[in-house]
């Protein structure tokens, strides 16, 4: 808006003022400094906000951010609610389709999560099941032998026991021990487990990721027979299905060897004794009481 007389030379006019004009004022810019868009005389800034205009200021901020938060979490629950599997009839189920074209021994089709979605899928998730289990018989068969013939091996070699530091438990992660093993035999170890792998990547790749290949890979198949034992066919079918279900025993009773042996503190057969028991429950009772 002009301000002042608006002609030149008309009595009373101020120099200058009416060829001068003033920004408009938004509500954002209340607190900054008016800024005239050509010459003239500047314009003092309005009264700054007090202490208790920026704490409502800041109040009604955070107010409209806990607001938001609370909208996303309440829009985020409802939708994992929506989509979770609450009850058994809620889980995809298995796809029977893909466990029938392989038709693999020990498979009854049991995959709620429908895990094994493709013919690649089912023929990875049988290769670990089978390498597991057989790690699993061969850990079953260590522990309890480390336990019971170590130590009177160590005595008839004149050797000291590396059962020692364990009080006659196997060296585990969870017993300890395993400190007393040096480099060479972990580096042993790695390099069998790498070598065994590397003997059939190029069958499981191009057995399984290659469409135009056919399914020229058994899972856990590495070709050893010296024996003969799977030259049958219907042998080797029955073969590979007591190795699949003696493998997984073996993970479960894997599992519960490390468990007892941790728990109870004692060795093969993983008893718990008077002691031990006493012990348990009055840590228990302890833990329980205020």
């Amino acid at each position: 808006a002009h301000v002042g007389p608006q002609s030149r030379g008309q009595p009373g006019a101020l120099p200058g003022v009416g060829a001068m004009v003033l920004a408009p004022i938004s509500p954002l810019s209340l607190h900054a400094p008016a800024v005239a868009l050509r010459a003239g005389a500047p314009v003092m800034p309005a009264e700054p906000p007090t202490f208790d205009e920026m704490v409502a200021s800041k109040k009604r901020l955070i107010d409209a951010h806990a607001a938001d938060v609370d909208a996303s979490l309440e829009w985020l629950g409802a939708t994992l609610r929506a989509k979770e599997a609450r009850t058994w009839g809620d889980a995809p189920g298995a796809d029977l389709s893909v466990f029938n074209s392989l038709k693999l021994p020990g498979d009854v089709g049991f995959d709620p999560l429908n895990l094994a979605e493709t013919e690649a899928h089912l023929l990875a998730y049988r290769e670990a099941e089978i390498k597991h289990g057989r790690l699993a018989m061969l850990g079953v068969a260590g522990w309890v032998g480390s336990e019971l013939l170590h130590e009177p091996a160590a005595y008839l070699l004149g050797a000291q026991s590396m059962l020692d530091l364990t009080d006659g438990r196997a060296p585990s992660v969870l017993n300890g021990g395993l400190g007393q093993f040096g480099g060479a035999f972990w580096l042993a170890a790695v390099g069998v487990a790498a070598l065994l792998e590397s003997a059939t990547v190029k069958e499981q790749f191009e057995g399984w990721q290659s469409a135009d290949k056919a399914w020229n890979y058994s899972p856990g198949d590495y070709g050893f027979d010296p024996l003969g034992f799977a030259s049958d066919p219907a042998k080797k079918a029955d073969l590979q299905m007591k190795e699949l279900a003696n493998g997984r025993l073996a993970m479960f009773a894997f599992g519960g060897f490390v468990t007892q042996s941790v728990l109870t503190g004692n060795t093969f057969p993983y008893l718990f004794d008077y002691q031990t028991a006493g012990d348990i429950v009055a840590i228990a009772a302890q833990g329980a009481s205020p």
